[in-house]
């Protein structure tokens, strides 16, 4: 199989969120992973009559909900599922629809700030390294935070209306600004000055209140119609995908989880417990669980059987070559592409004929063995019938140490890129 190179998607960064950052709605709450609107965007292009009608398009896994809002803003109807509940709330947030009457709005956010002003204690005090107060040497918020953030969270469920779901995300990010650890990569990292930060609920509420000035902005700058469909729904895309109607979608635009151990789950872990979209560890394992299987942070179940000989060929090396960083990883490949096998063979029922998949994907590797991910997710599409349109390049990537382990010096070239499907019958 031969990779593509097209020069007018190299000239388009489709896989940077940063671009977004400066968007109306796609900004009010940043996602370090996720893809730029304009993938989105010309991805519409693609479709037959996408200026005269409103298109039906599907995000398998809705992430922070760009697919959702791009297709939203650009006047068509959308489905997105997505297995982290605190994604699913973003998403909903960032496509609010309507009109919000703007000195009421702004009345509601001094109405809570005002109501926090007594900050009690935090169900969150006692979990993990959420606070100092057990005794930990590092902790993620300060207790003037976290007491402040649970005391807005409440004052926002009793005087928000209607306005309390954009007032919730608007607290939450708040919250996460300050913060003593930022996301990096797999995990939160603690600032090399974190105790100097010294955030506190002063921080907490500039923050907010900034935050929900910025929300009301982007609804004047940005509105979305009351007459579009918009449904993003938190369920697992393995089950999800297959209660829905055949031929019934003219477009999927989509960025599956990588290949690359990343548990998204944990990585949002403060958002799920700040939110209360979980409330002990054994939650945060149900959704864990749900996911996609393409991290080892629990030791899966269930089927791994895969047809494909390159796929066997890079799961024996690994076997073969020894233990790696961890010996779950030849299962965790298997079980990735067994996954992501049932969910292509569903995108390719779900899609109308002449219909296309956009896919945005990274290659992997594991103790020096390369996994090609985008070519065996092409390899896989075509088995169920998808006339592939071609492998994009978008750009290269750093193998991490993981990676080359047992290469010494060397790096792995790591590519990230664009699969494009069409349904042709």
């Amino acid at each position: 199989m031969t990779l593509q190179f097209e020069h007018s998607f190299t000239n388009t960064p489709f896989y940077n969120f940063q671009e977004n950052l400066r968007q109306p709605r796609h900004r009010w709450y940043p996602f370090k992973e996720g893809f730029s609107s304009s993938l989105v965007v010309e991805a519409t292009k693609s479709v037959e009559g996408h200026k005269r009608r409103s298109l039906r398009i599907l995000d398998p896994f809705g992430g922070s909900g760009t697919t959702s809002l791009t297709a939203a803003l650009l006047k068509h109807d959308s489905l997105a599922v997505e297995v982290n509940p605190f994604c699913v709330f973003a998403s909903q947030v960032k496509c609010t629809q309507g009109a919000w009457h703007e000195q009421k709005f702004r009345d509601t956010v001094e109405r809570v700030i005002r109501s926090c002003r007594s900050c009690g204690f935090s169900p969150l005090e006692n979990v993990s390294t959420f606070s100092n107060t057990n005794g930990n040497s590092k902790w993620l918020f300060n207790l003037d935070v976290i007491r402040a953030s649970s005391s807005m969270l409440r004052a926002i469920d009793k005087h928000g209306y209607p306005y309390s779901e954009a007032l919730r995300l608007a607290a939450i990010r708040a919250t996460m600004q300050c913060c003593n650890a930022k996301k990096d990569g797999k995990c939160l990292r603690y600032y090399k000055d974190w105790e100097g930060r010294k955030y506190s609920k002063d921080d907490l509420v500039t923050a907010f209140r900034l935050g929900a000035g910025l929300m009301l902005r982007d609804v004047r700058l940005a509105p979305v119609d009351r007459t579009r469909k918009i449904e993003i729904v938190n369920e697992d895309a393995r089950v999800a995908l297959s209660s829905l109607e055949e031929k019934s979608f003219d477009l999927l635009v989509t960025s599956p989880p990588y290949l690359n151990s990343l548990d998204y789950s944990d990585v949002y872990r403060p958002e799920l417990f700040i939110g209360g979209f979980v409330s002990d560890n054994a939650e945060l394992r149900e959704i864990r669980l749900k996911t996609i299987r393409s991290h080892v942070q629990v030791k899966w179940m269930g089927s791994t059987e895969i047809e494909s000989p390159l796929i066997k060929v890079m799961v024996d090396r690994l076997k073969q070559g020894g233990a790696s960083w961890n010996k779950r990883i030849p299962n965790m490949i298997e079980a990735y592409f067994h996954d992501m096998r049932k969910v292509i063979v569903e995108i390719a029922r779900v899609l109308r004929k002449g219909a296309q998949a956009w896919i945005i994907v990274s290659t992997s590797a594991y103790k020096g063995v390369q996994i090609p991910v985008d070519l065996i997710l092409a390899e896989l599409g075509c088995a169920t019938g998808l006339e592939l349109k071609g492998v994009y390049v978008l750009r290269q990537l750093r193998s991490s140490s993981q990676q080359s382990a047992g290469l010494g010096s060397k790096t792995l070239p790591l590519r990230e890129s664009l699969i494009v499907f069409k349904r042709s019958t």
